[in-house]
């Protein structure tokens, strides 16, 4: 759900930012399409991440992230060319950038926090230990 938030996200920024630059402005209905798409996305999350709990093998949680990847580009895209998020093929290739960059910086965060999380835990039950 963050990386579908981050990305519709950047899309905002780059609204705001470059477009106000050439006094362009987003139609009424661009932040509605991003609420919707982000609804989408989140569903598609829900739906291939979270849906058999631990019980997962590798493979399964690899092919699962691949088709997450590519299930999330395709409703960013679709979302993006039918509410025109982009109008030209330089702004699909800038919102498909963005995309990448956010979906793995993503997936690192998310790691980096586990990782720290672990830590803590461990790190207090081994001070548990100690004292018992």
């Amino acid at each position: 759900m963050m990386v579908s938030f981050m990305v519709l996200c950047a899309v905002s920024i780059y609204g705001l930012f470059v477009m106000r630059k050439y006094e362009w402005a987003f139609d009424w209905y661009i932040p509605g399409s991003i609420v919707v798409a982000s609804f989408a996305c989140s569903v598609v999350t829900c739906l291939l991440l979270y849906n058999d709990g631990y019980a997962q093998s590798r493979l399964s949680f690899v092919v699962r992230t691949i088709l997450h990847f590519i299930l999330l580009y395709g409703i960013i895209m679709a979302f993006g060319h039918v509410c025109y998020w982009y109008r030209s093929l330089r702004g699909g290739i800038f919102v498909s950038i963005i995309y990448v960059v956010v979906y793995f910086g993503a997936w690192i965060g998310t790691s980096i926090m586990f990782r720290h999380d672990e830590k803590v835990i461990s790190d207090a039950l081994d001070s548990v230990r100690d004292k018992e």
